[in-house]
């Protein structure tokens, strides 16, 4: 796992959960760590995100516009959901949107290792069935090749 985004509007939580996902067994190259929904936006605008961790409720911009935005991007990264509210229609509503996890607060490090492993686990599926490589396009063994007619006919004879 390359990068993931820590989105938490309360300093403790965010280093909390990122020295659980460091402690998690999963190895990953980067995180980052945003306290707001807009300054996330800008990191997943300009940047490619594996997986990212929410809370819901924050300034700014919350949780729940943060994923409608991210709607809009052509790669969207594994999502999981934080908050501290136990409200079913916030669940509901967030994996309508793709959110692979909705975890209530306190967060405990199992969770965040069993988390961890299952969306390890999703992003190398997904790099089987689509392709796609370190280098961020498909594998070269997915690309058709098309060879001008000419040379067809030549091959046939």
């Amino acid at each position: 796992m390359n990068t993931v985004l820590i989105v938490e509007d309360e300093k403790m939580i965010r280093q909390g959960i990122k020295s659980m996902i460091q402690r998690s067994g999963v190895p990953v190259q980067t995180i980052i760590e945003c306290s707001n929904g807009q300054m996330a936006l800008e990191v997943l605008q300009s940047q490619q995100i594996d997986v990212m961790f929410t809370d819901i409720r924050m300034p700014k911009m919350d949780g729940i516009t943060l994923v409608q935005e991210m709607q809009k991007f052509q790669r969207r990264p594994l999502t999981v959901v934080i908050s501290g509210y136990d409200d079913f229609s916030y669940a509901v509503e967030m994996l309508r949107m793709g959110v692979k996890e909705y975890i209530l607060k306190p967060i405990d490090r199992e969770q965040i290792m069993s988390i961890m492993h299952k969306m390890e686990d999703e992003l190398t599926h997904i790099k089987r069935r689509t392709g796609y490589t370190k280098t961020g396009g498909i594998s070269a063994a997915q690309v058709p090749v098309y060879l001008p007619r000419r040379y067809l006919r030549k091959m046939k004879s």
